[in-house]
């Protein structure tokens, strides 16, 4: 058996090392950030979203999943804990960023940390 299949069998089986939590063997995006219109409520599919890790000053685009019913960006630093900040960019828009995000590792995965972010004109 080839080793990268052994380490994925061992993921599913379990993360806490007793092999008694059934873990997933997907990894959990840092995200879900839901952008709205402050004055209409309404979702934005198409700004540009991006999380920095305040450490290390990397950053990484977030894309929009679920398509125009859900548009939640979604992704960012996979399976990383630590201090993040949002931004959110749209032309015709102030851009927002919400500072001091923290993300946090739980038994398994990280825990996706959900935001609502509001655009203002």
């Amino acid at each position: 058996m080839n080793r990268s299949l052994l380490a994925l069998m061992l993921l599913a089986v379990g993360c806490g090392g007793s092999g008694s939590t059934a873990c997933p063997a997907l990894a959990a995006a840092n995200f879900g950030v839901t952008v709205v219109d402050a004055s209409s409520g309404q979702r934005i599919c198409d700004a540009t979203v991006s999380a920095t890790e305040t450490s290390s000053g990397s950053s990484m685009a977030l894309t929009p999943f679920g398509g125009s019913s859900d548009c939640t960006y979604s992704g960012g630093f996979y399976e990383r804990a630590g201090t993040f900040s949002i931004s959110v960019q749209k032309s015709g828009y102030v851009t927002a960023t919400q500072s001091g995000v923290v993300v946090t590792k739980g038994v398994c995965n990280v825990s996706t940390v959900p935001l609502t972010i509001r655009l203002s004109k």
